[in-house]
């Protein structure tokens, strides 16, 4: 099996095992025979990077911690009834149920004078509310009152400017002459 072409670069040798037909596995467990088996040596983190590990684990840690603390006191009742029925001996260290129920009844007084002091309080937002009302009712009808009178005084202002400003009448040629105003002279005797 030679090429019948001739070759492409001219001073190239060709052997037979180049164009014969090979097992590639066999050639690679032959090389791997050859070769001295090596230990590979463990490479050991960085200093960096085993800190960098740690710290995040500790983080993972605390944050789980912290999700377990929050859903126990967010559930409690029913942590208490599945750790019952999981251990019934450990049952003795959980809270007493009585007291919760004590607790409750205090805190449900509690929010139900509290809620009567917000009713108490809205009723008097309320009062206050209708009192505003009326007030600016009140405040807009002596607005307009206030209005109407400082119309009629701009008015009665335009007319005293313009008898100010009006020319006065003319004046008669000869005015006549008072005759009562008078006194009677003595004639000439």
């Amino acid at each position: 099996m030679y090429p019948s072409s001739t070759p492409l670069v001219p001073d190239d040798q060709f052997h037979e095992r180049d164009f014969a037909p090979r097992d590639l596995d066999a050639e690679r467990d032959l090389q791997r025979m050859r070769r001295p088996q090596r230990q590979t040596a463990m490479k050991k983190p960085s200093l960096a990077n085993r800190t960098v590990r740690s710290v995040s684990r500790f983080f993972v840690s605390v944050l789980i911690g912290v999700a377990l603390t929050l859903a126990g006191q967010s559930y409690s009742e029913q942590l208490n009834e599945i750790i019952a029925g999981w251990a019934p001996s450990l049952a003795s260290l959980l809270p007493a149920q009585s007291s919760k129920q004590t607790a409750e009844g205090a805190a449900s007084s509690e929010v139900a004078q509290q809620v009567k002091l917000i009713a108490v309080d809205l009723a008097i937002v309320r009062r206050s509310m209708g009192q505003l009302a009326a007030n600016q009712d009140q405040f807009a009808a002596k607005q307009e009152q206030m209005n109407q009178n400082i119309a009629t005084l701009q008015q009665a202002e335009q007319e005293v400017r313009q008898q100010v400003l009006a020319p006065p009448a003319p004046k008669a040629a000869h005015p006549p002459a008072p005759a009562a105003h008078n006194p009677p002279q003595p004639s000439p005797r």
